[in-house]
């Protein structure tokens, strides 16, 4: 296995292998999670490349890097918000969306945040479960092309390391 990097989107950086990889990322999705048409809605917010770089410059974007192409990536925004979280699926289960939520963890506690909170996809909950985060309600999203997917709203609480007294 390649020696995975992991550094911020910088101002100056491409975002259009983010875009890429977050398509293949969907499309890789088995049927028994999101349907085709679901997963074709899903990947239409990456249609307006201008929107999506947006997007991807706000808050935090951490990229999980293997020989200098991105494998992963995830977003913090706001401050509080797992936004994103998608790793290209020939470099799944390799904990390298586990090392970019802990990244991104450790930059919101180390920025006071009490509570980091996220929705999941179906396919990212046992993840974010495994992580210590809460499942607090099922909530549907409706997607481009007025198609419905699901996702779980969870909650993790960050302890400070002050907050701890004898």
């Amino acid at each position: 296995m390649n020696a995975i990097h992991y550094q911020r989107l910088l101002p100056e950086a491409d975002s259009t292998p983010l875009l890429s990889l977050y398509r293949r990322s969907i499309a890789s999705v088995d049927d028994g999670f999101y349907s085709a048409a679901q997963r074709h809605a899903w990947t239409q917010w990456a249609a307006d490349a201008a929107g999506a770089d947006a997007q991807l410059r706000q808050g935090l974007t951490v990229m999980a890097l293997a020989d200098g192409s991105p494998v992963g990536f995830a977003q913090l925004c706001p401050a509080h918000l797992v936004n994103m979280l998608y790793v290209d699926d020939s470099w799944q289960r390799q904990g390298i969306g586990k090392a970019l939520v802990i990244q991104l963890e450790t930059v919101a506690r180390q920025s006071g945040i009490a509570t980091l909170t996220t929705r999941a996809s179906d396919v990212s909950l046992p993840l974010f479960r495994s992580l210590g985060f809460e499942p607090v309600r099922r909530e549907p999203i409706r997607a481009r092309e007025g198609v419905t997917l699901m996702r779980t709203l969870l909650h993790k609480p960050l302890h400070h390391h002050c907050d701890q007294r004898p």
